[in-house]
C-alpha cells in the first residue's frame, strides 16, 4: 500500500502518463481507422495499383484514392509510433519511481523480481560453466610428440576440470530448483577424466549447456514480462 506521501510524489508523472496512455489509444484508433479505409481501397483496385502505387493504373480516380489511402496509414502508423515511444517514456520513468515503492510495500512484487533475480543468477551460473568448457578446448591439443611430463599435465588438468564441472554442476542444479525452473539441470554423470571419450563427454556436457542456456534465457523472460505487468498494473492503482 502506497503512502500519501508516495502518492504525492508520483502525482504528476503519473498525470503525464495518463495523457500519454490517451494520445496512444487515439493514435492506435486513428490508425486502424486508416487500415480499413486502405483495405477497402484496394476492393477498387487491380495487381498494378498494388504493385506500381497507382502508377500505371488504368483508372486515375482509382489510383488516387489508393496513393491517399495508403499516405493516410502511414502517417497515421507513424503518428501511432511516436505515441507509443512517449508513452513508454513516462512509463518507464514512472516504473522507477514506483518500484522501489512496491519493492518495500509489496510483497507479491517483492516475490516477482526475486524470480527475475534467481533466474539471473542460474543463468550466469549455466555460462559460466560453459565458459569454462570454451576456454578448455581453447588450450593446445595433446600431440604424439610430446614428453611424459607434459602428458602427465594434461591429464591432471583434464581431471581437474572435471571436477570443476562436475562442482558447477550442482551449482546450476541448486539455482535452478530455487528459481522454480522446471528445465533438467546439466548431467555430468558421463565425464570422463581420461581415455578418447574425456573429450567428446565435455562436448556432450556443452550441448546440454548451450540447450539449457536457451531454456533458462526464456524462463527468465517470462519472469521479466511477470515483473512488468505487475509494475504497470499498479499504475492503475495510481
Amino acid at each position: 500500500m502506497l503512502s500519501d506521501r508516495d502518492r504525492t510524489l508520483l502525482a504528476p508523472h503519473v498525470a503525464l502518463l495518463r495523457r500519454a496512455r490517451r494520445d496512444l489509444a487515439a493514435a492506435e484508433a486513428e490508425l486502424a481507422e486508416a487500415e480499413r479505409d486502405q483495405a477497402e481501397s484496394t476492393t477498387h483496385t487491380d495487381w498494378r495499383d498494388r504493385l506500381f502505387g497507382g502508377v500505371l493504373s488504368v483508372d486515375e480516380g482509382r489510383a488516387q484514392q489508393y496513393r491517399r489511402s495508403r499516405k493516410t496509414r502511414n502517417v497515421a502508423a507513424k503518428a501511432r509510433d511516436e505515441a507509443r515511444a512517449q508513452y513508454e517514456k513516462y512509463a518507464e520513468r514512472v516504473d522507477s519511481l514506483l518500484e522501489p515503492m512496491l519493492l518495500e510495500d509489496d510483497a507479491g512484487y517483492r516475490a516477482r523480481v526475486d524470480a527475475v533475480r534467481a533466474c539471473d543468477k542460474a543463468l550466469k551460473a549455466c555460462e559460466d560453466m560453459r565458459f569454462r568448457i570454451v576456454s578448455t578446448q581453447a588450450e593446445p591439443a595433446q600431440t604424439p610428440k610430446q614428453d611424459w611430463h607434459e602428458a602427465e599435465f594434461g591429464r591432471q588438468r583434464l581431471a581437474e576440470v572435471v571436477a570443476a564441472l562436475r562442482e558447477d554442476a550442482q551449482r546450476v542444479r541448486r539455482l535452478i530448483e530455487r528459481a522454480g525452473m522446471d528445465v533438467p539441470a546439466p548431467d555430468t554423470t558421463g565425464l570422463r577424466t581420461a581415455g578418447p571419450l574425456a573429450e567428446q563427454s565435455i562436448r556432450g556436457l556443452q550441448r546440454q549447456l548451450d540447450v539449457l542456456i536457451k531454456e533458462v534465457t526464456e524462463w527468465r523472460a517470462a519472469a521479466h514480462r511477470n515483473r512488468i505487468t505487475a509494475l504497470r498494473a499498479a499504475h492503475e492503482s495510481l
